[in-house]
């Protein structure tokens, strides 16, 4: 078959659930993605999302059906304007997996000693349930001292990206002398919502109301990375709890001018900036974390990078999938089974002459 001529279109919106299977462990054994693309403009559409599939069904609303090849989800058509786009993507959990946002790990004992799948038991129960950020990464970063102006520019763009959820764009700074570098750590903030869920015959749970014990907390990924539960009760011929997980990515805080000031351009113009290094010390680590966030708003690759998109992940415990030794496989084409990235390397925003990081999930 001919290679594809992708046409790479602007103005598409992308939103995605992410449903991860997990066991009673916490670890995943399978990874389904719905992912709902607006493409709102008029002409013909031929693009490709990369993705180590092994299935893709049409989705719910959708305007089209998406073709499958292999490692890859082809969408083609034309377009009257709108057009929603909806597919289904069962995807290779050893090469999916490892790009998702959180980690979790449940221990489940009875009487000290674990509580194996599928086992009852009776007996003092203890479930240690811990949620992890794994977004976390180092970059290379710098401190210099920068010209005014333009630094005021780049963070009215980052302001104005943050506010309508795209992209940054422009955010080239100029610089008074030679910059200094620095690394810098940074992660997607994640709010996570659930609950964990006990069986019937688990009697006196510590923290549980009819069954169930609740979840919610904020992880930045930095200050606060883990989330942890220490529940103990007592089992009547009792089975494991089972976990289910919501995920999204938090908001990032705005960079507020100051008092008086419509915008930093404004500010600068005022005499406002008291000292552009350090402001420029904030601004670097703000848009860092707002482009990491906007990668785990998308999980497979978006058509459009620069344009709005959401995520969320819903981690529930579930009976591990039976997989036919076929299963494994595109449905054309031939090459390797391997798709390195689930999100495409953006380049972040502090994109200077002298800095630029680009990065996927790792």
């Amino acid at each position: 078959m001919l290679p594809l001529s992708p046409l790479f279109l602007h103005r598409l919106a992308t939103r995605e659930r992410i449903v991860v299977g997990v066991d009673g462990e916490g670890t995943p054994h399978s990874v389904r993605v719905l992912q709902r693309i607006v493409v709102n403009r008029l002409g013909d559409y031929v693009f490709v999302v990369p993705a180590p599939v092994r299935s893709v069904t049409p989705g719910p609303g959708t305007e089209s059906t998406p073709g499958q090849r292999e490692n890859q989800i082809l969408w083609q058509g034309f377009s009257p304007g709108r057009r929603v786009l909806a597919a289904w993507a069962d995807l290779r959990v050893a090469e999916s997996a490892g790009s998702l946002p959180l980690r979790l790990r449940i221990e489940t004992t009875v009487g000290g000693r674990p509580l194996e799948p599928g086992e009852r038991r009776s007996g003092d129960l203890r479930v240690t349930l811990t949620v992890t950020n794994v977004t976390g990464v180092v970059v290379r970063s710098f401190t210099a001292e920068p010209e005014p102006f333009s630094l005021a520019q780049v963070l009215d763009r980052i302001r104005d990206a943050i506010r309508r959820d795209v992209f940054a764009e422009g955010l080239n700074i100029g610089l008074r002398g030679p910059p200094t570098p620095v690394q810098q750590r940074v992660a997607a903030p994640l709010r996570v919502e659930g609950s964990l869920r006990f069986g019937p015959s688990t009697a006196q749970i510590a923290g549980a109301r009819d069954g169930f014990v609740r979840i919610s907390g904020l992880l930045d990924g930095l200050r606060r990375t883990q989330l942890r539960l220490d529940l103990h009760g007592r089992a009547v011929s009792a089975s494991a709890p089972e976990v289910e997980l919501r995920v999204t990515t938090a908001g990032v805080p705005d960079s507020v001018p100051p008092r008086g000031a419509k915008s930093w351009v404004n500010a600068v113009r005022r005499g406002a900036l008291a000292s552009p290094r350090r402001l420029l010390a904030r601004a670097i680590p703000l848009e860092l974390t707002y482009a990491r966030k906007r990668q785990y708003d998308m999980f497979l690759a978006s058509p459009d990078p620069t344009g709005p998109s959401s995520a969320t992940y819903v981690y529930r415990t579930v009976a591990a999938p039976r997989v036919s030794p076929a299963a494994g496989g595109g449905t054309d084409g031939g090459g390797s089974h391997t798709v390195g990235l689930i999100v495409l390397g953006i380049g972040l925003a502090a994109a200077v002459p002298v800095a630029a990081v680009i990065w996927a999930h790792m």
